[in-house]
């Protein structure tokens, strides 16, 4: 494997006696899409945030390309790029002002720079915009510029906090499907979400709960790691249906999903004396076959796993 491009160990922000963030180690390798998942107010931003320079950790240590990241900064600050979830844009400048602006921010002049921003506008499909103020901008089109302007010096690391929050699916897919080509530019992705479909297309994942590190790794390493199938069974009768079921041996969980019931158990554990010992008890109910967990029993699982640590 190669080396890390970021590495971070027991990082940690507080505000007075809250903490935001605590303890979180891990590391990022190049040229992969990092996710940070949670729950809103998990300190996923936070986090982006301190490893951007936006905040000082309260204590902790990062290194991005070889440099201390709080000491050092100066040497990695030109690597970087960050885009916020309020994108950051000036609405009374026109998109290509706007894409001039932070490219000369960013240092680039004259042909240079000129040629980055023609590259980001074909890129991003911003042509038939770059004459338009960004106030009048719909948000999805307000996020497109903003990740041109953001990328203009072509960063190693870019931090993307929650970028597609309020965009519709269409313009979500279009999003990813930009930042696939970013990587294959050579950049690495650093992204902030609670978007469960968004975070399946990361190639690793850390789970964020109350400002602590619940999981870290590869999405289907983490699933596959629950050691777990479930099963999900279709029922008029489905909150029946779950109490019967929470009461059945060999039967982990049993979520209600819609207008049935969804059910976790053992990996590789036969399911057919658990569907009898449900029709036992005159539940009629249809059954989909065992399948791997999804990330969102994963989340759910973490969920719990952090308010159990709470209590």
């Amino acid at each position: 494997m190669a080396d890390a491009i970021l590495e971070v160990e027991k990082l940690t922000k507080r505000f007075g006696d809250f903490t935001a963030v605590q303890d979180l180690t891990f590391e990022v390798q190049p040229d992969e899409v990092f996710g940070f998942l949670g729950p809103n107010g998990a300190g996923k931003s936070t986090t982006i945030k301190m490893l951007c320079g936006v905040l000082t950790p309260t204590s902790g240590s990062a290194r991005a390309m070889g440099y201390d990241l709080f000491t050092q900064a100066d040497h990695v600050r030109a690597q970087i790029g960050y885009m916020s979830q309020k994108f950051s844009l000036l609405d009374d400048l026109t998109v290509l002002e706007n894409l001039a602006y932070f490219g000369q921010l960013y240092g680039l002049q004259g042909a240079k720079l000129k040629d980055e921003i023609q590259l980001r506008i074909r890129e991003l499909q911003l042509k038939p915009l770059e004459n338009l103020l960004v106030a009048g901008l719909s948000t999805g089109e307000k996020q497109r510029v903003a990740l041109a302007s953001s990328t203009l010096h072509r960063p190693r690391m870019l931090f993307l906090d929650e970028p597609t929050s309020g965009v519709d699916p269409l313009r979500r897919r279009l999003f990813w499907e930009a930042m696939d080509d970013l990587v294959k530019d050579g950049m690495t992705i650093l992204v902030t979400t609670h978007n469960l479909g968004e975070a399946d297309q990361c190639d690793r994942l850390a789970f964020i709960m109350s400002g602590r590190l619940m999981a870290y790794g590869r999405p289907r390493t983490l699933k596959e790691g629950m050691g777990r199938q479930v099963l999900e069974l279709r029922s008029e009768r489905f909150r029946e249906l779950q109490a019967a079921a929470l009461k059945q041996p060999g039967i982990l969980s049993a979520e209600l999903m819609g207008r049935g019931v969804r059910l976790a158990l053992p990996a590789g554990q036969p399911t057919a004396a658990v569907l009898a010992g449900l029709r036992g008890q005159g539940l009629s109910f249809e059954a989909g076959p065992a399948e791997a967990p999804s990330l969102e029993d994963l989340f759910i699982d973490l969920v719990q796993q952090s308010r159990a640590q709470e209590v």
